[in-house]
């Protein structure tokens, strides 16, 4: 024998095709094993194993399918009974070429038909513990990785970019003193920043800031330089929180005139100020404020990087200094928190793969009081007695509680290690069941902060529906179908019950997270901060319309989904589609097995039916048609398995960053 083979005498293997998170980020792979990309991000690198070609299916199916539904309406209506032959089933010769699929044998569930749709009734066991083939196992890899887009609200300040700096500070002759507005708009602006934002974010002392907005109005030419820039960072929060119509009613401009002004106007207040030196505790709530006015810009996320520095060196990561009173203590705290969770979104959106902050990063600051601010007052020496009912901070300590969970919790903290640590070596396993206890955790903890809230006050209402989301995103993430083990074709197997879990979890967290837009508070501020990135949601749930074609929760699914499709259109770039036009054939596919169930069960003409956006579906389609392009088979050969979760139990930390977004 030879000598021991050294690692320079190893020929390095290439994989055929790119792995998971290069195909992911559609970025080049030199397909080595671990390729230089995943190493450079820190991340496990996996390659999935291509199912075999399989034959299409054939358009004259669809024709005989259709053929034999008008049959049976027209049999029904005749009282003509066809049951007998209902069960009959003729193997086409495509099925014998295909042959059945072992799946791994368990000895608690059945095993699952040939018939992607059919439950094998001649099989032992309940009927929840049969095994099914899963329909995400066989989508096009564009539906199971589905680009990162967000979902627009037409008053998004996303839409309206922030002046560039150059031209905020070259402007010559600027007088912030001019850019004030009438006094009578001053205090509308600051009911509106009160009623709408003030209560999701809880960064100012409302007694105390009120009198000095009031005081300040009609004296604008002496206030200082941090509460100037204070009051033009209310200003464009206000703006920014109302509609182009309520604008104009109110302030008989245009919002987006209003906004670039206000906007300028804070920039250069900022400035006057020194915040990028600052250790003023007003100027750097004035800062974060502003930031809150556009929180997914590149300009937010590179001033919250400097906002968390100058924190830091105010030491608001460590509250318990002797010096500072216990009001000015408080505040501080509400900042931290605020400031933080805009450093861990601005990782998880603008920086792939980013984890937030280390929880060494976070220093030991506890969670806010829950009181409102007329328990606190700035000559208090003590702390005031915390309520057992919700108070004015309900939705922050909602949306606080998940890092709080991530940090403390007993289960929640060892799911978020496993998730976050980054390391060469394989991340270390978490069982499901440790998963499902770290959920039911924070299940928990939300119901202790919500106990006694009412849901007839909209501030109750809209923490009522985040602490229902983040459960139950959290619950579709650890039953995705991508942790099941695959066949060789690539097909996932799931039992029925682990299906209808899957769906309810993720269609509970669309219809909260739609049910919060209808909240009075500022749009743009709570969809972001309830569900970013939702496409993979949707592209599951119109996956399994395919099959559940009946039901209440069925009817909400499509009324969702027709939401999705008002709105999709302008977000989506010439990149993307690929992926567009395969979630038209998708939602396609799905809308026939609707329509022949609502044809079976009532004796409704089709056209009454076809929604509007189901016919501009087929519209686009036909239009596709005409130019020579099939309608394609959402079911393809060469799927993909999923990145957010790389293997099994080890989920990798981008599929969780938008949980631990706060």
């Amino acid at each position: 024998m030879g000598p021991p083979q050294t690692r320079e005498h190893i020929i390095p293997v290439r994989h055929k095709f790119a792995c998971s998170l290069c195909a992911r980020r559609k970025v080049k792979c030199d397909k080595l094993d671990p390729c230089s990309n995943c190493i450079k991000a820190e991340t496990q690198c996996l390659y999935e194993t291509h199912p075999p070609p399989r034959p299409r299916k054939r358009a004259a199916d669809d024709e005989l399918v259709a053929r034999l539904a008008a049959y049976e309406t027209l049999m029904r209506k005749h009282d003509i009974d066809f049951s007998h032959c209902a069960t009959t089933w003729v193997p086409s010769y495509q099925e014998g070429q295909l042959g059945e699929i072992e799946p791994p044998l368990d000895t608690n569930v059945s095993l699952p038909s040939n018939n992607v749709y059919d439950t094998p009734s001649s099989i032992d066991g309940p009927p929840s513990m049969v095994l099914e083939k899963s329909l995400w196992s066989n989508l096009i890899p564009e539906l199971k990785n589905p680009p990162i887009v967000n979902i627009r609200h037409k008053y998004d300040p996303f839409l309206h970019p922030t002046p560039p700096l150059d031209s905020v500070l070259s402007t010559p002759s600027f007088n912030l003193h001019d850019m004030h507005p009438e006094p009578k708009h001053i205090y509308r602006l600051w009911q509106i920043f009160l009623e709408r934002v003030n209560p999701l974010i809880k960064i100012i002392h409302v007694p105390t800031l009120q009198q000095r907005v009031l005081d300040a109005s009609w004296d604008l030419a002496s206030i200082s330089k941090p509460f100037a820039a204070m009051l033009f960072a209310i200003y464009t929060l206000a703006v920014t929180s109302i509609s182009d119509e309520e604008c104009e009613a109110s302030f008989h401009q245009k919002r987006l005139e209003l906004l670039m002004r206000y906007r300028t106007a804070s920039l250069r207040a900022l400035v006057a100020a020194e915040f990028l030196t600052t250790r003023n505790l007003e100027v750097l709530q004035a800062f974060v404020l502003f930031l809150f006015s556009d929180p997914e810009s590149e300009l937010t996320s590179t001033f919250t990087g400097a906002a968390m520095r100058i924190g830091q060196k105010m030491g608001l990561h460590r509250p318990n200094n002797p010096k500072i009173s216990f009001f000015e203590n408080e505040m501080r705290i509400r900042l931290w928190w605020n400031l933080a969770g805009l450093d861990a979104r601005s990782r998880g959106v603008h920086v792939r793969g980013m984890a937030p902050p280390p929880h060494r990063e976070f220093g030991d600051v506890r969670l806010p009081l829950n009181v409102n601010d007329a328990d606190l007052h700035p000559e208090m020496t003590e702390a005031p007695a915390q309520h057992n009912n919700p108070t004015e901070m309900i939705c922050v300590l909602v949306k606080f509680q998940v890092f709080e969970w991530s940090r403390t919790g007993s289960n929640g903290s060892k799911v978020f290690e496993s998730m976050t640590h980054s390391s060469s070596t394989k991340k270390e396993a978490v069982s499901k069941e440790l998963k499902e206890a770290a959920i039911d955790e924070i299940d928990q903890a939300y119901r202790r902060i919500l106990q006694r809230s009412d849901q007839r006050i909209p501030l109750h209402h809209l923490a009522q529906t985040w602490a229902t989301i983040i459960p139950a995103r959290l619950r579709f993430k650890i039953c995705h179908p991508r942790l099941k083990p695959a066949a060789e074709d690539g097909t996932i197997y799931v039992t029925r019950k682990e299906s209808d879990e899957t769906f309810e979890a993720v269609l509970l967290a669309l219809e909260m997270s739609e049910l919060s837009l209808e909240s009075v508070f500022a749009t743009y501020l709570v969809i972001h901060l309830t569900f970013w990135f939702k496409m993979e949601a949707y592209v599951y749930v119109i996956s399994e319309l395919r099959q559940r074609c009946s039901g209440p929760r069925i009817d909400l699914a499509w009324k969702i989904v027709e939401k999705l499709f008002d709105n999709l259109p302008a977000v989506f770039s010439e990149e993307e589609e690929t992926f567009f036009n395969g979630l038209i054939s998708l939602t396609l596919e799905a809308w026939e097995a609707r329509r022949k169930e609502l044809l079976r069960v009532a004796s409704s003409l089709e056209a009454d039916i076809t929604p509007p956006f189901i016919r501009s579906l087929l519209d686009r389609r036909r239009e596709r048609n005409e130019d020579g392009m099939s309608m394609a088979a959402v079911l393809d050969p060469h799927s993909l398995d999923g990145l957010s979760f790389m293997e099994g139990d080890a989920v990798d930390w981008q599929t969780w960053s938008d949980v631990f977004r706060f």
